[in-house]
């Protein structure tokens, strides 16, 4: 992986503050907006796609089964939470043998810095937004016409409301291939290293991301209702446990640092002592294949979904 230095805002406890005692709701409103928006570490994101063979196998095979690389229309596509651009580079613009243009947003403004510098494509025009926020991304309303997101609508709030601003951008009859993951044994980590009275003084009030599929045990007809009540005619949906490995002990640790939404809270001197807890924690949920190689085994949700032809924007 290439050096790129991007810094983030490290949080500390004794920033917490308490408008009761300070009188300063503006300084409370920013401080709760920093510890609850997601701040990720780009250092450690790799520019390559996700290193998931899974993830892979849906682009290269699962879409192309079918149709995704069969249409012979100028596409004008939308990747909802690209990251630093690798997978949308490398795996999903192949699809589109004729595309006009490429939007690809991400929530993390380092993300897209990233994305922009190392995975610069001619057709790809990167930009900051929020798919929960629909006065972020509306002046794309109706125009889009397949649209993709990878491991990244489980992060959002209020689910629904993004699978709605999904619904909104489509164009008639465009079509949105969604990775979703249900469960991953990063969710039960990040809980406990949350709870443990060794470092939760570090995370009160931090908003841990976690899939309400997970909280809540949806499987995938609740999704599937969803999708009906918004307007979607559902083309694919599956289930399924996925086992991918690492190739090395470095891809496993950076790739999940790299997503560890607490790691940022954590004081610096105390940085290797809870990264060594936080994968000691993971190796628990997670295990290792039979070569006690680093996997990741979850439970993913693949869907293919068409805003009908006859709607109207």
């Amino acid at each position: 992986m290439r050096d790129c230095r991007f810094t983030q805002k490290r949080i500390s406890p004794e920033e917490n503050i308490h408008p009761e005692e300070t009188g300063n709701w503006l300084q409370y409103l920013k401080y709760n907006y920093s510890v609850n928006k997601m701040n990720l570490n780009s250092d450690l994101y790799s520019i390559n796609p996700i290193p998931f063979p899974s993830v892979k196998r849906f682009f290269k095979e699962t879409l192309p089964q079918l149709g995704w690389n069969k249409n012979d229309e100028n596409e004008v596509g939308f990747d909802a939470g690209c990251g630093p651009g690798g997978t949308t580079v490398e795996w999903i613009l192949p699809l589109f043998p004729k595309l006009k243009i490429f939007y690809a947003v991400d929530i993390l403004t380092n993300m897209i810095e990233l994305a922009q510098k190392e995975n610069f494509h001619p057709k790809i025009e990167y930009s900051v937004a929020n798919m929960e926020d629909w006065s972020t991304i509306k002046h794309w309303k109706g125009q889009i016409t397949k649209l993709v997101s990878v491991y990244s609508l489980q992060w959002l709030k209020d689910q629904r409301q993004g699978f709605q601003n999904v619904y909104q951008l489509l164009k008639a009859g465009g079509e949105a291939a969604i990775l979703y993951v249900m469960e991953s044994p990063l969710f039960p980590t990040l809980v406990e290293m949350q709870n443990k009275p060794k470092w939760n003084k570090f995370f009160e009030g931090i908003d841990l991301h976690i899939s309400d599929a997970y909280h809540k045990k949806f499987n995938a007809s609740y999704y599937k209702e969803i999708l009906k009540e918004i307007g979607f005619d559902i083309l694919y949906c599956k289930e399924e446990m996925t086992d991918d490995v690492f190739i090395s002990e470095k891809q496993y640790k950076d790739f999940f640092t790299s997503i560890c939404v607490l790691k940022s809270h954590v004081p610096e001197n105390k940085e290797e002592e809870f990264e060594k807890e936080f994968f000691e924690a993971m190796d628990k949920y997670n295990g290792r294949n039979a070569n006690e190689s680093p996997v990741h085994r979850g439970k993913i949700l693949e869907l293919l979904i068409r805003k009908p032809d006859n709607t109207r924007i």
